[in-house]
This record gives C-alpha cells, structure tokens and sequence, in this order.
C-alpha cells in the first residue's frame, strides 16, 4: 500500500493516540478492534520499535519500519487475544489457567486481576 511518504520522523514522534498513528501513516482499521484493545496495540507497537533506536537507515525508511511494526503490532490483536499476548504485569502474574480459550471466571476479574475462584472452565 502507498501512503504519503513526505512524513518526517519528529511528526512521527509528535503523535500520541492510536488514531493518530493510523492517520499518519494511512494505514486501515478497525475502530472496534482498536477500542478494545487500544493499550495491547500501542505497547506491542512500542515494543516492535524498540530495535528502531538503533536503526541506520534514511528518515523515511525509518518511517516505513515505524509503519509496518504498528500494522503488525494491529494484526497481531486481529488474531490473539491481550490474554495470550500477556503484554501487561496483570496477564502475566495472574493469567487465566486456559489462556487460548478463557474460563468463565476471565470475564469477572477479581482485585488482583485473578480469575473468580469456583467457576469451572
């Protein structure tokens, strides 16, 4: 997909919302898909531009490593679940017993984002 390539790299770091990443870099999504999992999306996002710090190339292949890491990062959350990816502490400290299908205490989290105790997968 072409998208506008006269884009500089502190635009790129000006942005802040989801929306706003998606909008620069012309890329397509799904507003449901990305307001229920908006956090999962921006920190799998940071995560695949980690190695970017480092990066040696020109500003907009930069730019077009930026881009392909956030489509990657959106197509991650098409198919996996913030359970499975454990992105954050409460998915990995007290993650679910059945991470691929859930059980039915995942939907009533108790305090300390542990599943309800007694109620069967």
């Amino acid at each position: 997909m072409s998208w506008n390539r006269n884009r500089r790299w502190k635009d790129f770091q000006a942005l802040i919302n989801a929306e706003d990443y998606f909008a620069f870099f012309e890329l397509p999504y799904d507003p449901r898909v990305v307001n229920v999992n908006r956090l999962h999306i921006l920190r799998k996002f940071a995560q695949y531009l980690g190695p970017l710090e480092c990066f040696q190339g020109s500003e907009e292949e930069r730019l077009e490593q930026a881009r392909q890491a956030l489509e990657k990062a959106y197509q991650t959350f098409l198919t996996s679940t913030p359970q499975q990816e454990k992105l954050f502490r409460v998915f990995q400290d007290y993650g679910c017993p059945d991470a691929v299908g859930g059980c039915a205490g995942c939907s009533s989290l108790g305090e300390r984002g542990e599943c309800s105790p007694g109620i069967p997968a």
